[in-house]
């Protein structure tokens, strides 16, 4: 469930702002590790009134490319962390908009959305949406994306209420069922959640993509022996991504040899993302292969696309920990501490990590050592955990 923000063609246009709001509802942080091209900053115009215009008027050709360049400008923002600044970019881009609407004035709307949700404004996300939604009484991508908003603010009634509208204009689509269920069980919601898994067996097909979707839903029922089923025909139809649902089965079941067996399939299909070299890199270190598994760590963190940096970065900690390699583990937990501050084990290793390195430096450096960063963190403290910290025999 990761998000992408740069996207070339109009068929993808609505699935980034699809990950971002159902990611950001169930992980609450956004990734900022994109590269990013220099920001650009533009007059704000009050959002709903100019969405209203924009919705009512459209865009003549002549504005095309204006449009086409702020809408560009306005991700570039999204990829830099600049949210407000990625609002007044797509605020500008619907200005130019004076004729019918079209496709590209309703992505751009989604995009605004999801800048507005991410950068704290679920208010204005919400009233985005509803704009789309009382432009497009059948947006269901819009009643699904307003519904994972008012989930993140505790209003479970209308989140459910904009779940079922978005599920009865598409009803034939087992993503947005799965993305459902896994925002809704994030939220303590896991039963209600499995209504809508089950209301997706509706849906007949016999293609490998049916399969492979009936096999993960069926594993998120913890109906292992069905998942199988669904996942080997998945499989034998060549479904690559039927590898890593399978894997993830054997995984629940106990069964690591058969998991890595499927998840190494899954790599060498050239298919594999993030989630899937942490979780060979888990099985390496259940092993104590922590060379191994830094081998299938380090190629996740370094992928473009990463939905699971936390986990990634944590397990990466602990493997060159073990390996010894105390230089690579402060260099990581420096990043960690500083994305993650309110991780208070992380916050320790850190200070054991500092610590570490002080000793190991050249005498001639180690007042240098002591640095602000580190002071910020030991401040962080209560006076248990310091205590603790000074009981804790050197390693």
């Amino acid at each position: 469930m990761y998000l992408i923000f740069l996207m070339t063609d109009r068929a993808n246009a609505r699935e980034p702002m699809k990950s971002l709001i159902s990611w950001a509802c169930t992980v609450d942080k956004i990734n900022r590790g994109l590269n990013f091209m220099n920001k650009k900053k533009f007059t704000y115009i009050t959002a709903l009134t100019l969405l209203s215009f924009t919705l009512m008027t459209g865009c003549t050709n002549e504005r095309k490319e204006n449009q086409t360049a702020y809408r560009q400008i306005g991700i570039n923002a999204m990829e830099n962390g600049d949210y407000a600044g990625a609002v007044d970019a797509f605020n500008s881009a619907l200005g130019q908009c004076i004729g019918k609407i079209t496709e590209n004035e309703l992505d751009i709307c989604y995009y605004k959305a999801a800048a507005q949700y991410a950068g704290g404004d679920p208010a204005g996300a919400v009233d985005t949406y509803t704009a789309i939604i009382d432009y497009d009484k059948k947006a269901a991508d819009a009643y699904y994306l307003r519904g994972c908003v008012y989930l993140k603010q505790g209003d479970t009634e209308s989140a459910v209420s904009d779940f079922d509208k978005a599920v009865k204009n598409n009803s034939s689509d087992y993503e947005l069922y799965v993305n459902i269920y896994e925002n809704l069980s994030a939220y303590d919601m896991t039963e209600k959640g499995e209504e809508y898994l089950n209301k997706a067996f509706d849906i007949k097909g016999n293609s490998a993509g049916d399969y492979a979707w009936r096999g993960r839903i069926y594993y998120y029922l913890g109906q292992y022996d069905n998942a199988q089923t669904e996942l080997k025909s998945a499989l034998d139809k060549e479904s690559v991504i039927a590898n890593l649902y399978i894997a993830q089965v054997y995984e629940a079941q106990g069964d690591p040899e058969n998991a890595e067996v499927y998840y190494q399939n899954y790599v060498n299909s050239g298919s594999a993302d993030s989630q899937a070299m942490n979780a060979l890199g888990e099985i390496e270190i259940a092993k104590g292969n922590y060379s191994g598994a830094l081998t299938y760590l380090e190629q996740g963190i370094s992928m473009e696309n990463v939905t699971n940096r936390r986990e990634l970065m944590q397990n990466l900690i602990i493997c060159y920990e073990y390996t010894s390699d105390f230089n690579s583990a402060w260099n990581v937990v420096q990043e960690y501490v500083q994305v993650y501050p309110d991780d208070a084990s992380a916050q320790r290793e850190y200070i054991f990590l500092k610590n570490r390195m002080e000793q190991t430096a050249p005498a001639e450096n180690t007042e240098e050592a002591v640095t602000e960063d580190t002071q910020a963190v030991e401040d962080t403290q209560t006076p248990e955990e310091a205590q603790t910290l000074e009981d804790t025999p050197a390693q």
